[in-house]
Order: structure tokens, then C-alpha cells, then sequence
């Protein structure tokens, strides 16, 4: 049995800060076994537990919003509930005979388009499972398990639509550590999200009828720079938002996972986004679709989470040029196909180009300029820091920009980025109004005179002096990745391992905990074989002359004792756990209505324990076995 997410364990890796990602590439397919919530696993009717919220004043909020959109504004999608859940005080606990506990939850928020799930503090052990969703019958859309175990203390995953949320998270029988889950805030999502009307004409983040889709002829020219633009969902303080951002190389082209974006979309109400707020921020990528026309069915997408800022200059874009530069906390999966978008720092206008975005929240569009930019200020700020741009009609629409395209890219006809969106008039109501892009010239080093407020330390930080630099693919990183033929054997058999290394791997190192041998350079080695009963981990190192990358995975092999029955004593069942001394601390037998049933211990030896259900009916019954690091459950067919 192959385990499904394995493919997509770079996603997921213990030592990350903070990687995550659920989602097209991150969640689990909806389809998938792994999927299927412990409830509906193990056909279980869970007892009522629901906590019932304080829905916000939607009206009033969108007062707010309808006084300073357009105006610099981040577009807000959302807003805080505060509660304090964890599995201690919140909730109901529900006992599943021979194979853990589980725990679960619902909160209602009666109005909300969506909910999403806001930690201040996140760990998923080794063998937990913790399952986020609507409706448990129409597809899970957030699945957590180890190994994401590592998360930074602050957490966020996305919004799951509907205005209630279910939490489950099972505990099976010998895992090591506790779940470490509580949530402080919940997100009310009070705008309309992947809704289409019958007759199909808006689209999932409902932006204007007169956008383009990436996919157009307009942006068939554009099909490397639009794998380098991503959706933001933002938090500042207790709001949430719609942002535009952008992959970014650098003059070392490293692939450090810088993402450009402006100002204003962390900062709102006279605050900025707090650290423990970037570590909730969820960056989506290939958000698009497939065709020139509008999706039926809302697309597929990649997701990661969390970030560090590292720069930023012009108080929300007042003062200067409007950029917000911020590191992810670990490396874009090479599966995500990334394009790490190049720049043009030089302070030249451009004679036509588009822009890529993601207006209000929207699947990617396409906004096409043909005449050239003019240098201008922003908000009488005093300085020339921004271009200028109107928008052109094309075969597909008139693309603008809209509340949620803020810090999208401005390129020129050569690819490159020239600015970052900060606001303007444009709009399908009003496409002739003009837009404002931050000039990447002036992020370079005109906001200030250290680091924090420059893009140039961080973008060339060995002072090459480049004043162009193009956009870069990164198919020769390695990203480890690795499947097993199967994960669960008995004693004393044998499994074959696969390398699916992404980014052309030329070295392997495998390290099989309990394995024989232990060890190997082959890039598929075959016929580990497991001579005692356990779990064990495997830990690979791909590596090339670029990088070298590991993945560990514990407790990935399960290795289950051999039961057997005594032919001259039918009554008497032998466990055999192999060639190491490594008996369970517990045994329990159950009959099939899950009643604890008595036996006698026939027989211990250093490897096996015999185990006598003499006096018990003929039929059939489950054995349990419990130590520190492990659980099973096997069957005994009693025949007198």
C-alpha cells in the first residue's frame, strides 16, 4: 500500500520553519483513502460539540471597505473572531476501541462565505492526524499529519467555505508525543468566495467582467513571468486580505524564496503586520485557468505558508515607492514549477507591457499597456516614485486592476518587472482611469539608507552592480522525495524503495532505521528487508554539484508481528515479533462487539509470545498490542 501524500513531502517536512502546504499540492486529493476523516473511517456517530460564534457587523465593515478602496487600501475579505480552543478545554473526546481516540469540534459563524482556522500554536505528532472541513461527505479540505510536525508556533492553512467548521483530530494508540493545537482566532470571511452565478458570468473571486485570463492570447507571450506571480492572503491585526505578489530573483540566483509585494498590503489601521502575522500569511501559486475562458469548476493551486519581512519602503505609500519584500520560510517546491521573476532597476519608461494579478482574490489576469509609462508621483508624496500606466482594450477584454491586484507586477516588453501596484482609478466601470506602480528603480535605494528599507542588499548582496537581471527557472535544485512499495509488512519481509527526487539528483544517501542493510548509495534500492516488529524511519539525502537536500520521514515502515496458531493446540496463537527482544508492554484481546475478553499467556520468549483463548466461543476476535513507541491490531480465528 503506497502511501499517497509522499509525492508531496517537501511540502511537509519536519526541520522546515513553517512548511505547509495543503492544497493541490499540499492537501490530500479529496478522492484520496487518506482523506476519509477518522468519523466516517471508522463509522463512528460522534456525540454534539459545537461552539457557536458572534458573527461581526458585515454591514458596518463594509461601510469601511466602500470609504478607501482604490484609495492604497488593502482589499479586506475577512475579519477576526477571537475564541481559545485546544484539546484540553474545548470540544469532546470519543475513545475508539483498538485504535486510539479522537477528538472533535464544530464552530458556527452564521453569515460567513468562509472560515479559516487561525493557531498561535501548531504541532501535529508523529502519527496524529488532524482534519479541518465543512461537510465530512463532500471532500476534506485540510488534512494535517506528520511530518509537518515542525511548525513555528503561529499557523494558518486558508479558508474553508461555509459558515461552520468541524476539527478532528485522532490519536492512535502509541504515539509519543501530545498535539499541541490551539486556535486563537477564527476568520469570518463575510465577501463572496469561488461562487459563480448559473449563468456564468463572474468568475470565483468575482472580479470585473472586462478582466483577461492569463491564459488568453494576450498572455501567451507571458506563460514563464505568470508562474512568478502569486495570490497573498494577509493578516494585519484582526483584518484579513487580498494581495498580489511576485517571485523574485536575485543577482546570485540562489533561489531564495523572496516575494515582492507592496507596502499598504501589510499595513492597515495605523499598524503593520506583526511577525506572528507573517507566519499566517498564505501565499497561493499557479492560481489560474486552464483556458482563455472562465473555469466551470474552480482550479486546482499550490500553497505555502508563512514568511519573514526583510524590507520594505514608503509608509504604506505615502511617502515612497510602496514595496514590502518578505522571505517564505522555506524553499517553493520544485513541483510547483516556479519561475523567479527578473527586474529592470534602471529608471527607464517602458513603451508597453502588461500586468499579472489576481484581482479580488481572483484566478490570474492579464492587464495590457501599449503606450509608454510616465514617471509621476503618488498621492502629491513629493517624489517621482511611481509609474504612471493606462490600460488598452485587447481581442479578450479591457484588463485594469482592482481592490486585491495591490503589489502585482508592472513589466516592460522585455519581462521584466518595472514597479509594484499601489492603487489608481482603473476599473471595468472605468477603464480609462490610470494606475500607479510603485518604481522598482526607486526600491532599489531611494526610501531609505539601511537594509530595511532597500531592495539592493538583498537582491545583490554581493554589489555586482547589475541593473538587469532575467527571470530563472530552478529545475536542477533538488528537492528529496521518495516512495516505498509499501509501509506495512510483516516480520521478516522486505520493501523496495524509489527515488522521486525533482531537480536532476546525481547522488543518494538512504539510511534505513531497522533495516538490512541499514544503508545504501543505489538511487532505488530494493529488498530492505525488516527483521523485528516496530515503525522505523527512512531518511534520504539527494544531492547534486547545485545542492543537496533530506527528507526524513518517521515511523514511515510499520512492521507488524506474525500471528500463527498451534497446530496441535487450537486454542493457542503465536505472535512472533523476529529476531530482536521487543515485546509489548500490553496485549488485550476483543470479541467482535469490542468487549474485553480473558485469555492466558501459554508461552513468552525473547522473540514470541503464545497467547491461550481456551474457554472462549469459536469466532472470530482481535488481538491488541501496545508499547511506548507502537500499537496493532490482528485478528484471531478460533475454530473448535
Amino acid at each position: 500500500m503506497i502511501n499517497p501524500f509522499l509525492l508531496l513531502l517537501k511540502i511537509f517536512r519536519a526541520g522546515c520553519l513553517f512548511t505547509l502546504l495543503l492544497s493541490a499540492a499540499e492537501a490530500l486529493s479529496q478522492s484520496s483513502p487518506a482523506a476519509i476523516p477518522p468519523s466516517v473511517r471508522f463509522g463512528l456517530v460522534l456525540p454534539e460539540s459545537v461552539m457557536q460564534l458572534a458573527s461581526p457587523d458585515v454591514e458596518a465593515i463594509h461601510k469601511v471597505d466602500r470609504s478607501i478602496e482604490k484609495e492604497g487600501s488593502p482589499f479586506r475579505v475577512a475579519v477576526m473572531i477571537p475564541v481559545d480552543v485546544d484539546l484540553s478545554k474545548s470540544g469532546r473526546w470519543t475513545v475508539v476501541p483498538g485504535q486510539g481516540r479522537l477528538w472533535h469540534l464544530t464552530v458556527v459563524a452564521e453569515g460567513a462565505k468562509a472560515l479559516a482556522p487561525y493557531y498561535d500554536s501548531f504541532f501535529i505528532p508523529a502519527g496524529g492526524e488532524l482534519f479541518v472541513y465543512h461537510d465530512r461527505f463532500s471532500g476534506i479540505q485540510d488534512v494535517h499529519k506528520q511530518p509537518n510536525a515542525t511548525h513555528n508556533q503561529h499557523y494558518a492553512s486558508g479558508f474553508i467555505l461555509g459558515s461552520s467548521l468541524t476539527f478532528e483530530y485522532f490519536e492512535p494508540f502509541g504515539v509519543k508525543e501530545l498535539a499541541k493545537i490551539h486556535l486563537s482566532d477564527i476568520a469570518f470571511f463575510y465577501r463572496r468566495l469561488v461562487e459563480r452565478s448559473p449563468s456564468g458570468s463572474r468568475d470565483f473571486g468575482d472580479s470585473g467582467d472586462c478582466e483577461v485570463n492569463v491564459l488568453c492570447d494576450e498572455g501567451k507571450s507571458w506563460q514563464d513571468e505568470k508562474k512568478g506571480v502569486v495570490r497573498i492572503l494577509s493578516r494585519v491585526g484582526s483584518s484579513v486580505f487580498w494581495g498580489t505578489g511576485s517571485l523574485i530573483n536575485n543577482v546570485r540566483e540562489d533561489f531564495e524564496p523572496y516575494v515582492l509585494t507592496a507596502d499598504h498590503c501589510a499595513f492597515w489601521e495605523g499598524e503593520y503586520a506583526t511577525p506572528a502575522n507573517l507566519q499566517q500569511w498564505v501565499f497561493y501559486l499557479n492560481y489560474e485557468s486552464a483556458a482563455c475562458d472562465d473555469p466551470l469548476i474552480e482550479p486546482s493551486f499550490d500553497k505555502m505558508t508563512g514568511a519573514t519581512q526583510i524590507a520594505h519602503g514608503g509608509d504604506a505609500g505615502d511617502s515612497g515607492s510602496d514595496f514590502y519584500l518578505v522571505r517564505l520560510n522555506s524553499m517553493v517546491p520544485a513541483s510547483f514549477d516556479p519561475f523567479f521573476l527578473g527586474w529592470d532597476r534602471q529608471n527607464a519608461a517602458s513603451g508597453e507591457g502588461v500586468c499579472i494579478h489576481h484581482p479580488q482574490g481572483d484566478i490570474k489576469k492579464i492587464s495590457t499597456y501599449d503606450q509608454p509609462v510616465a514617471s509621476t508621483q503618488w498621492s502629491g508624496n513629493g517624489v517621482q516614485s511611481h509609474w504612471r500606466v493606462f490600460w488598452t482594450v485587447t481581442l479578450n477584454g479591457h484588463g485594469v486592476t482592482e481592490p486585491g491586484s495591490s503589489g502585482s507586477p508592472l513589466f516592460s516588453q522585455h519581462g521584466l518587472i518595472v514597479g509594484t501596484l499601489t492603487g489608481g482609478e482603473s476599473s471595468c466601470g472605468n477603464t480609462g482611469g490610470a494606475d500607479y506602480f510603485g518604481k522598482f528603480s526607486y526600491h532599489w535605494k531611494s526610501n531609505g539608507n539601511d537594509a530595511s528599507s532597500q531592495l539592493e542588499p538583498w537582491l545583490d548582496p554581493d554589489h555586482k552592480g547589475l541593473t538587469v537581471l532575467g527571470g530563472t527557472y530552478y529545475s536542477n535544485i533538488v528537492v528529496a522525495a521518495f516512495r516505498a512499495d509499501t509501509t506495512v509488512i510483516p516480520v521478516k519481509s522486505a520493501v523496495d524503495f524509489a527515488d522521486l527526487s525533482s531537480g536532476k539528483p546525481e547522488q543518494w544517501e538512504w539510511y534505513f532505521e531497522g533495516g538490512s542493510p541499514s544503508a545504501s548509495t543505489l538511487q532505488n534500492p530494493e529488498a530492505i528487508e525488516y527483521k523485528s516488529y516496530g515503525t522505523y524511519d527512512v531518511r534520504l539525502i539527494s544531492s547534486n554539484e547545485v545542492n543537496s537536500d533530506t527528507l526524513l520521514v518517521e515511523d514511515y515502515i510499520k512492521v507488524e508481528p506474525v500471528i500463527s496458531r498451534d497446530p496441535n493446540e487450537p486454542s493457542v496463537f503465536r505472535l512472533f515479533f523476529g529476531e530482536a527482544a521487543n515485546s509489548p508492554d500490553q496485549i488485550d484481546v476483543f470479541d467482535v462487539l469490542s468487549n474485553r475478553v480473558p485469555f492466558r499467556i501459554a508461552e513468552v520468549t525473547s522473540s514470541t509470545v503464545s497467547i491461550d483463548l481456551q474457554g472462549l466461543t469459536s469466532g472470530v476476535y482481535l488481538v491488541t498490542l501496545h508499547s511506548e513507541a507502537y500499537a496493532f491490531t490482528g485478528k484471531l480465528l478460533l475454530i473448535k
